[in-house]
């Protein structure tokens, strides 16, 4: 709660509000309200043209990657039918928002997925059965044909994966938490993108090949996969473009996996979007990549950050996840085995 005087100057905040907002109010006393916190100047400027009237609405307040959603309202304190001063309250409900909508977009991915897929099989099927059955008997346009069949089994598949993603997003599973490797888990998901994207040089950066942390191999080692195919698709998007990079290492009592490219970047503004369902700022993609991959790191306790790679040139997006100590995963090294071979 903040109170402010008849010129909407802060007079009397709490500590509350000081640690929502990032400021010192009592270190501001006396300075505009709306200077300090430009998201509120527009409400602040309706209560005072109207005192009678409270106003509400949710403000976005923060840096970028850390925005919080503030649902604000002021109203006035009136003598005589004039403000005498403002009263600001205002609630964190960010996490509330976020889960309001996860559970809307996951209802709305398991009816997609569950329509789309059932006429996947037969209409690939078809098209498989056209192009053995009929091939040998077209005599105009054989090449044309072929095309035409080869194109449909491949948007099958293609639609196919996007289904899938919509599956992942909408039954995300519990993760079964155990010491893991996390040098391991980076060496299996480099392997199938190293087969598949072959004219890509990808880079690896251990710094600590003992680093462990409790998590869950297949859910950790499918983010991981996640960006990478995210890089791999950005690298393709900027001509000239061939580095994936990938970092493990430890920071403070963190571990951090990083992916780091050259390709397209990301954009300037509105970073934290991205994680957002349904959000993408590619040509093709469900935008549910990052989003799953944000909601496997929340199950973790982790979090997923989205940066500029370092000189401007591409992204650098990273896992951040709590490292186990030595001292913490002694009883269980035996007892798992040593797995970094791969």
């Amino acid at each position: 709660m903040i109170g402010l005087d008849a010129q909407g100057r802060i007079e009397l905040p709490n500590r509350a509000a000081s640690e929502f907002l990032g400021v010192d109010l009592q270190g501001r006393l006396g300075e505009p309200l709306a200077d300090v916190a430009p998201e509120f100047a527009a409400m602040i400027e309706a209560v005072m043209a109207a005192p009678d009237k409270p106003v509400t609405a949710e403000v976005e307040h923060g840096p970028a990657m850390q925005k919080r959603v503030l649902l604000v309202r002021i109203g006035a304190e009136l003598k005589a039918g004039l403000a005498d001063g403002f009263i600001v309250t205002f609630d964190d409900v960010t996490e509330l928002l976020s889960a309001q909508r996860k559970a809307a977009w996951a209802d709305v991915a398991r009816r997609i997925a569950h329509e789309i897929k059932n006429p996947l099989t037969p209409i690939q099927l078809s098209a498989e059965r056209l192009k053995r059955r009929y091939s040998r008997e077209i005599t105009s346009d054989v090449e044309g044909f072929a095309q035409c069949a080869d194109t449909i089994v491949r948007h099958v598949g293609d639609i196919g994966r996007m289904v899938d993603e919509f599956s992942t997003f909408a039954r995300m599973p519990a993760p079964v938490m155990k010491s893991e490797s996390l040098e391991r888990i980076v060496r299996e998901a480099l392997v199938l993108q190293r087969v598949a994207s072959r004219h890509i040089d990808f880079q690896v950066e251990i710094a600590d090949p003992d680093l462990r942390a409790l998590c869950d191999r297949r859910l950790i080692g499918q983010a991981l996969t996640n960006l990478l195919q995210n890089a791999v698709d950005a690298v393709a998007m900027r001509p000239g473009a061939h580095i994936v990079k990938v970092q493990l290492f430890a920071e403070g009592h963190n571990a951090v996996l990083r992916v780091i490219d050259d390709g397209i970047g990301l954009p300037d503004t509105d970073r934290a979007k991205l994680m957002e369902p349904y959000v993408t700022h590619k040509t093709k993609g469900t935008g549910l990549g990052l989003a799953i991959v944000r909601k496997i790191m929340e199950d973790h306790g982790g979090q997923l950050d989205l940066d500029a790679a370092p000189g401007g040139q591409g992204a650098m997006v990273s896992l951040v996840l709590p490292a186990l100590t030595a001292a913490a995963d002694a009883p269980n090294l035996e007892a798992l085995g040593e797995d970094r071979a791969i």
